[in-house]
């Protein structure tokens, strides 16, 4: 399996969750799949801050893997948590997934911006 991480910049709105789902690989590939593997996605102001603002995984379920054949998964992080960790503004952040032997592999990295929501009730 030879992947590359993408590049992929996403705005969010802190009016609701961050519910975002993402497709990896090619559709119909089924030489690699997403079973036994586990994800993390750190949230900081720059990629050279030790602490991340927020931490999206699998384990805490921020991350949750829809499909382990076809490579599906999303975001799962609701309002309050969204608006305690990121206040309006542009973050780093980078999606790794680790497998069943501990190999990690970035999977995606850029830029999220988190934009106040016009509907805050």
């Amino acid at each position: 399996m030879a992947l590359t991480a993408a590049r992929a910049d996403m705005v969010v709105r802190d009016s609701g969750s961050w519910s975002d789902a993402f497709r990896f690989g090619t559709l119909g590939d089924t030489s690699w799949s997403f079973t036994g593997c586990a994800f993390h996605m750190d949230v900081k102001g720059s990629d050279d801050v030790v602490s991340p603002l927020i931490s999206l995984t699998t384990a805490n379920n921020r991350i949750v893997v829809d499909d382990v054949v076809q490579r599906v998964l999303h975001f799962n992080v609701t309002q309050a948590d969204l608006e305690a960790a990121l206040v309006p503004g542009c973050y780093e952040y980078e999606l790794v997934m680790i497998d069943g032997s501990g190999i990690r592999t970035p999977l995606m990295y850029g830029k999220v911006k988190i934009k106040h929501g016009v509907t805050q009730s």
